[in-house]
């Protein structure tokens, strides 16, 4: 937040006033918005509230919540996205489910955006084909298992995957399967 004010206020000391900022706030980007820009109307996308239940956290028993009262952690991770929506004109968000995790005191300035693919418009190509690296040719009707993820986590289900992946190819063992993924945490 304080890296992004102060990048505000080099634009704002060259006259720079902008009538709409769009930001999202989940790692305090909006904090100081308004503090700067005042008269500006700010716009958030709303993407992920915490909680103790229902979402990202205790939902595998495997990886159980850190610490003894885990939902202190959690309650500060929600602190900037708190204050973005207190402060915000309107909030933006994907997907029902979505909305449906953030405070209900928010909800009459929140607007869903769904952000997936337009299947009218984006469809399958009956004639398409692929070149792997090794130099195979991967064409419609193929038996391929696609896992693709920002990166290859437990928090994006990569183990429960890797874990299904032998029973599956021991059903399908002519299926290719294709990863895509970063080795990070996100």
């Amino acid at each position: 937040g304080e890296a992004a004010a102060q990048a505000m206020l080099a634009l704002r000391q060259e006259g720079f006033a902008p009538d709409l900022v769009i930001a999202n706030p989940g790692w305090g980007e909006a904090l100081f918005v308004k503090d700067v820009w005042p008269r500006a109307r700010l716009v958030c996308l709303l993407e992920y509230f915490y909680h103790l239940e229902g979402g990202d956290v205790g939902f595998d028993p495997e990886f159980p919540p850190i610490g003894p009262l885990p939902g202190l952690r959690l309650r500060t991770k929600n602190l900037a996205l708190l204050d973005a929506m207190n402060t915000m004109d309107l909030g933006v968000v994907p997907t029902r489910w979505q909305r449906s995790r953030l405070p209900a005191a928010f909800q009459p300035r929140l607007v869903e955006i769904f952000e997936g693919i337009d299947t009218d418009t984006v469809r399958p190509d009956p004639g398409a084909s692929w070149v792997l690296p090794d130099g195979t040719t991967v064409r419609v009707g193929d038996p391929v298992v696609t896992f693709v993820s920002r990166n290859l986590e437990p928090y994006r289900g990569y183990h429960v995957f890797m874990r299904a992946l032998p029973s599956l190819l021991q059903r399908c063992p002519e299926a290719r399967v294709l990863v895509v993924g970063a080795d990070g945490v996100s």
